[in-house]
């Protein structure tokens, strides 16, 4: 008997879905960068365990050392008047960077580039940016451990390419400038008022001597400018910015701080917002009367007070 029933091919529509799509939400990003970045720093960190300590151990003491302390990791930063690579050039900017690992603050002590110091193995009393024509990176290093009786952990080494670089890439920084810079022959045309300073226009700004007071009015606005750099680094939108700016700098910076203890400085540092940034300069006075040219004259007293400070 033949079945009544005809096999019949059923067809069942396709299922609408409805298109959505998801934005993340700027929580979401910070969350996503957080995650990556507590990845990346806890491989390092789990490194360290197995690695040198921050402080440097081969690193010779000086018998003459004054102010030290466990805590405190000091890294000299020269900014270096040099335009072409190779060329000799003097330290146009020099800063001891002492930073505090208990405290987590961060102590800038600017050494005039007219301070008038002794020079190491040269038997001479000249301006401390000599150090750097004759000896490079070493003897400036030098020179400034035996002047402020302290060692140098590390330094930093850039010239005006890397910090013009380094500028542009964060985006400029906003400032306010306080007077008209006109220097064509260097290069330096700011008009007064609260603008947005590009890389070039950055390193006019930190350069300009033109206000009177030499060497001590520069270093005022270095600091005014390093102040505002550190408020536009807490933001957001430099966070993504920090990989260019590592590529970059590794280029332009020479330094004998190795990638790791890089990172252990960045995770000791990680929370800017509660971070202290306190500036300083060596004390002292103008001089061009006796020493045959115009030189800054340390105040030990008050340099010493300053130390004092900073390494207890």
């Amino acid at each position: 008997m033949e079945s009544r029933f005809v096999e019949q091919e059923i067809k069942i529509p396709p299922l609408k879905r409805k298109k959505t799509t998801r934005r993340l939400t700027k929580m979401a990003i910070v969350a996503l960068a957080a995650f990556f970045l507590l990845c990346f720093f806890f491989g390092f960190w789990l490194a360290g365990f197995f690695y040198d300590p921050i402080f440097p151990q081969d690193k010779e003491e000086n018998p003459e050392t004054v102010y030290k302390s466990r805590d405190v990791l000091n890294i000299l930063i020269m900014g270096v008047d040099q335009r072409e690579k190779g060329e000799p050039s003097r330290t146009d900017t020099l800063i001891l960077a002492a930073l505090d690992l208990d405290k987590k603050k961060v102590n800038l002590l600017s050494l005039p580039r007219d301070t008038r110091v002794e020079i190491p193995g040269k038997g001479v009393k000249r301006k401390i940016n000599y150090s750097h024509a004759v000896g490079g990176v070493e003897l400036t290093a030098k020179t400034v451990e035996n002047f402020l009786k302290l060692p140098v952990h590390y330094y930093l080494e850039t010239n005006f390419d890397g910090f013009t670089k380094a500028i542009d890439i964060l985006g400029g920084v906003t400032l306010n400038v306080e007077e008209r810079m006109y220097l064509p022959l260097e290069g330096i045309d700011l008009q007064p008022g609260l603008q947005k300073l590009n890389g070039e226009d950055a390193l006019s700004y930190v350069r300009w001597r033109g206000d009177g007071r030499g060497d001590i009015g520069r270093i005022e606005r270095q600091q005014k400018f390093f102040n505002a750099l550190a408020t536009q680094a807490k933001k957001l939108s430099t966070v993504w910015k920090v990989p260019q700016l590592v590529t970059e700098l590794s280029k332009q910076v020479k330094t004998d701080l190795d990638l790791q203890r890089m990172i252990m400085l960045a995770i000791k540092f990680s929370d800017l917002e509660n971070i202290e940034v306190k500036t300083y300069i060596v004390p002292g006075e103008a001089d061009d009367v006796n020493y045959g040219g115009s030189y800054w004259i340390a105040d030990e007293e008050e340099l010493h007070k300053i130390l004092k400070e900073i390494y207890g």
